[in-house]
């Protein structure tokens, strides 16, 4: 037998991690309680503001008429923002595997952080709006891990 010298190459090839969209859906399910308790802080802020109003219109005092329609006004726009941002991070996490998994990543990324500023409306928020949070960012990092994956 003689010595021959053979050259052996090994490739190792990295597939593309399903861990976006199953943290997204993690993230979805730690959403809801987040989204609930953000409504309960919603209505309690929302009825102390008009207890405020109605106060303030007992005295005559506008600017805090105007103050605490505002409140009220606000946090109805903040509650309805946190849902939408949970509805799209929760689509995008679906995306991970595909050619937009940079752009998807990036808005998860975007998302996650939205979510994790929102949880210390309430109490409750904080534990879920977390885990969301740190849920979509982590999958967000994953889905643009994924760009340079193979299929």
């Amino acid at each position: 037998m003689e010595n021959e010298n053979v050259t052996v190459t090994v490739k190792t090839q990295q597939h593309k991690s399903n861990a976006p969209w199953i943290l997204g859906i993690i993230a979805f399910m730690a959403s809801i309680p987040n989204i609930l308790c953000a409504t309960v802080c919603a209505a309690a802020i929302a009825g102390l503001s008009e207890t405020a109003k109605e106060e303030a219109a007992k005295q005559g005092d506008t600017a805090t008429q105007a103050a605490a329609a505002g409140t009220s006004d606000a946090m109805a726009g903040i509650l309805a923002a946190l849902v939408i941002v949970s509805l799209i991070c929760f689509v995008l996490s679906f995306f991970g595997k595909t050619r937009l998994s940079v752009v998807t990543g990036l808005l998860m990324i975007i998302g996650a952080l939205f979510i994790v500023l929102n949880s210390f409306v309430g109490p409750g928020n904080i534990l879920w709006g977390c885990v969301a949070g740190i849920c979509y960012l982590i999958a967000g990092c994953y889905s643009i891990i994924n760009k340079k994956r193979i299929p």
